[in-house]
This record gives C-alpha cells, structure tokens and sequence, in this order.
C-alpha cells in the first residue's frame, strides 16, 4: 500500500508543475489535499470498511471538478487565475492520491457510497517471445464476464476492510508506516529537490 507521504510528496510535484507562483501557502494546502483521502483511515474506528472507501470515492473530486467548471455557479469569474490553478492542483493531488490506492492491490471503494464494493485494478503491460504482448489490466471477455475480472474486491457490508494502523486488537502494536520501500523514499527525496529548486529560480527571478 502506498503511504501517505508517497501521496504528499507527489502532490507537491503537482503543484510544482502547475502553479505559475509557488508559496508555502500555496504547497501546503495541495500537499494537504493529496493526504485528506488517508483520512479515512481514522474513520475506520467507526466501521472497519470506511477505510479507503470514506474518502477514496471519486464523488469529491467530481463534485470539484463540476464547482470549478460550472458557468452557473462562476467560480472562473470569481477567482484570480492563480487561485483557480491553486484549485486544480489541490483537486489533481487528491484524485491521484485516491488512484494510489484504486490500481494497487489494497483496493478502494470509489463509488460508495452508491456502491460499496472495493476496487482494485492491477496487472502487467510485458512482452514474451512465447505469448506476445501481454496486457491484463484490462481484458475484456466478449463471451460474457467482467472487464476488470480481477479488480473486484469484497464490499464494506460484506464485512471486507482495508488494514487501519487505527483498528487494531487488544495488545497489538499501532505502527504507522511513513516509508514502505526505497522507491517511496526516492520520490518524497524528489519532491525536495524539486520544489526546492522552483524556490531558489522564483527567487532570483525577483532580484
């Protein structure tokens, strides 16, 4: 599973990349928004399946985008062009972070609550000189079948849950993993940098 601080990290890659004027203000609140879908993980004290099913729906960012992009409703109008970028970049981070967890095989519940089944997309994209090309994230089965025969997990009423560092037995240690492999620790390491750098040229900019 994908920790929290792989989804900061990466969130602040976005709003390096899409903010025109980057503000510690400004960082902070993606970075925030790429880490509200591991809130879930708390709730999972109230029931076991609101873990990555709580926060991990694409219900908010689509509530977002349509907020964002309605005439109606004129947000455009409203807001200056940097706080829309700031906007999209929030929304960005946190639909990639809930995608962390969708295409791993931890799953999540992207449509409850209208739908309460887990999901989890995951396969291979590989070449073999004996079976060819092989894809099977996605294998469509025209005899009758689901597209996506491996994503469907368990369901939050069927009693299938997401492992919380909140829920645990009596007398079992609470860990919270921060990084759960070197690859993890690279991108949080390029992140850094990367921000770090933006930093130092916006400020020269302006001497």
């Amino acid at each position: 599973m994908v920790t929290t601080l792989v989804a900061v990290a990466t969130g602040v890659l976005v709003a390096a990349a899409m903010l025109d004027r980057l503000s510690a203000r400004a960082v902070g609140l993606v970075a925030v928004a790429a880490a509200l879908p591991d809130v879930d993980a708390a709730l999972a004290i109230l029931h076991p399946g609101l873990h990555n099913a709580a926060l991990h729906n694409v219900w908010l960012p689509l509530t977002a985008v349509i907020l964002l992009t309605s005439r109606r409703i004129g947000l455009r109008e409203r807001l200056t062009a940097d706080a829309m970028r700031l906007a999209w970049a929030a929304v960005v981070a946190y639909t990639v972070a809930v995608a962390f967890d969708l295409f791993n095989v931890e799953s999540a519940a992207v449509l409850w609550p209208l739908h309460d089944r887990f999901f989890a997309v995951y396969g291979q994209l590989a070449y073999s000189t004996t079976e060819g090309l092989l894809f099977t994230f996605f294998e469509p089965q025209f005899g009758g079948g689901e597209l996506l025969p491996k994503a469907g997990q368990g369901t939050v009423s069927g009693g299938y849950t997401v492992p919380s560092p909140f829920v645990t037995g009596d007398g079992e240690t609470v860990r919270a993993v921060l990084v759960n492999a070197g690859w993890e620790l690279l991108v949080a390491l390029v992140a850094v940098v990367v921000v770090g750098l933006r930093f130092v040229e916006q400020t020269r900019g302006e001497t």
